[in-house]
């Protein structure tokens, strides 16, 4: 009788780690994605965090909220799902675009920061083949996948000028013009197709890709609008279909000039290179150079995330 007794306690002990355990484990998980740092080179997305109810902000993104925009500098890591439900519902413009502005620019930091990692692990690849240093099989596995998303069409044997290709394309994108560019394909987050699939920038797809079908699509058209999960990962798209489209090679071109001239990378700059993203041409760039300077976007070029720990 003792030892059965022993036995269904050892047995209840064991069914509740395995119940408990997973839990605790998760919650640590859950945790510490969202108080440690974010690690440089791949999202975290443990730290993304639905939108407060109504057409609030959180604490630290109302602060950001209240600043002037050419003014802010340090931005909070605080990085949102999706857009705030009851953004169509606001009548004041102002607030919406403020509103708006808050919630994304974060985000496009936050792609631009992974760029910047790709970037630096790049230039350090760079310096191995330079001195003639065997890569890595992990550190070959990432420059293939990184060649197949920038389309470099070598896959083995990688030289310095297939590194110098790969960093001519993986460039930041002026946070300027990827919230003009957000703002008016989106109508400032109000549009259906922002609310509903986190798309921004409007990208088609086909096929069973996931997406949103346009009510008023075109008689033979079998396009939707691609929809993502995370607003991070519309921008990414976004960023990733500027720095390897080839109706971009002028943006691209203008950036690396910008660069090599160590001057500031800024949507003003790059945006009269935007000619082939709308079918309006020339018209739809100055509507974008219009929200830029009309709101003050510029200012926001030189916006950098606070510091991981701060």
């Amino acid at each position: 009788m003792q030892i059965n007794v022993r036995n269904i306690i050892g047995l209840l002990f064991v069914v509740a780690v395995m119940i408990v355990g997973p839990i605790v484990l998760a919650r640590h998980m859950l945790a510490q994605g969202r108080t440690d740092a974010f690690l440089a080179d791949q999202p975290n997305y443990l730290a993304h965090t639905p939108p407060p109810k109504k057409v609030k902000m959180t604490p630290k993104l109302a602060r950001l909220l209240k600043k002037e925009m050419h003014a802010v500098e340090a931005v909070p890591r605080v990085f949102l799902t999706r857009l705030p439900e009851g953004l169509p519902e606001v009548n004041d413009a102002n607030r919406k675009k403020r509103l708006f502005t808050s919630t994304l620019l974060p985000i496009v930091l936050r792609a631009n920061e992974l760029i910047i990692a790709d970037r630096g692990r790049l230039l350090t690849l760079r310096t191995k083949l330079e001195n003639q240093e065997p890569l890595k099989r992990a550190e070959k596995k990432w420059l293939r996948q990184m060649a197949k998303t920038y389309r470099l069409k070598r896959r083995q044997d990688f030289r310095t000028k297939d590194i110098d290709f790969l960093l001519y394309k993986v460039d930041v994108i002026p946070p300027s013009l990827a919230l003009a560019q957000a703002a008016m394909e989106s109508g400032w987050g109000t549009s259906r197709f922002a609310q509903a699939g986190n798309a921004l920038f409007g990208e088609w797809v086909w096929g069973d890709a996931e997406g949103l079908l346009p009510e008023n699509r075109d008689e033979g058209k079998t396009h939707k609008i691609k929809s993502f999960e995370y607003l991070l990962d519309s921008v990414r798209s976004y960023m990733t279909n500027l720095n390897r489209h080839p109706s971009y090679e002028d943006l691209r071109q203008r950036r690396a000039e910008l660069r090599e001239l160590n001057i500031g990378i800024t949507g003003a700059a790059l945006a009269p290179a935007l000619v082939h993203y709308s079918e309006r041409g020339a018209d739809y760039v100055s509507d974008i150079l219009s929200i830029i300077n009309y709101n003050d976007l510029d200012g926001l070029d030189g916006a950098r995330l606070v510091a991981q720990n701060s």
